[in-house]
């Protein structure tokens, strides 16, 4: 059995349909491999999404107002097609909003239905709330309390004593705050291997099935 921690960026990157592999293997993992998520997460994907959706609904407004404006040019053929395209990239934009709502809201169902959540502990919370109030420049990942939480979490999972001793690997492509050196020491004590994409886990965990 292997232990397979995911966060927050697995599942928006199947929501923005960045990274295939992680739909596929959220939706039939082998038997063999036991998903985990921080529950905090959900959490976070929602913050996530509320942010993308009013990026995209912001830009919808701009477009809108650029399309008026192009509308009441009567000289130019080129504001006529402008218009035309805008009233066309709209309806994408829009498109493109419900498809982020339906693949995140798919990932979620699946991933409840496939994986173990990991509780936040209070401990972890104080201690990270305290530590970046006090010592900020000592924290694992600077400036951000969600992926302190999260990684402080799933170190303190799989390092439990009741924690069961089989290989554990850790997926995100949270490269910016999670492929850092100290970040993988801390993952690599704790027994656990980084990798930034859902097809090097599968290449890594194929590979050594075969042996």
């Amino acid at each position: 059995m292997t232990i397979l921690y995911i966060e927050t960026n697995f599942l928006m990157s199947i929501a923005e349909g960045q990274d295939p592999q992680a739909d596929l293997l959220l939706f039939n993992p082998p038997p063999s491999i036991q998903i985990y998520i921080p529950n905090i997460c959900y959490i976070e994907a929602m913050a996530v999404f509320k942010q993308k959706k009013q990026a995209i609904t912001n830009f919808t407004k701009i477009m809108n107002e650029r399309r008026r404006e192009a509308r009441r040019d009567l000289s130019s053929n080129h504001a006529q097609s402008l218009a035309v395209n805008l009233d066309q990239a709209i309806i994408d934009n829009n498109y493109l909003l419900n498809d982020l709502d339906t693949r995140l809201s798919r990932a979620i169902d699946r991933q409840q239905a496939k994986s173990k959540c990991i509780y936040l502990e209070n401990h972890i919370l104080q201690d990270t709330c305290s530590a970046i109030l006090t010592q900020p420049g000592q924290m694992l990942v600077n400036n951000d309390l969600m992926d302190n939480l999260i990684l402080r979490t799933i170190i303190h999972h799989a390092t439990l004593p009741t924690s069961p001793r089989q290989e554990k690997a850790f997926i995100s492509n949270n490269t910016k705050d999670f492929d850092k050196p100290e970040v993988k020491y801390a993952l690599r004590n704790a027994g656990i291997r980084y990798f930034t994409m859902t097809q090097h886990f599968l290449d890594w965990f194929n590979s050594r099935s075969l042996t």
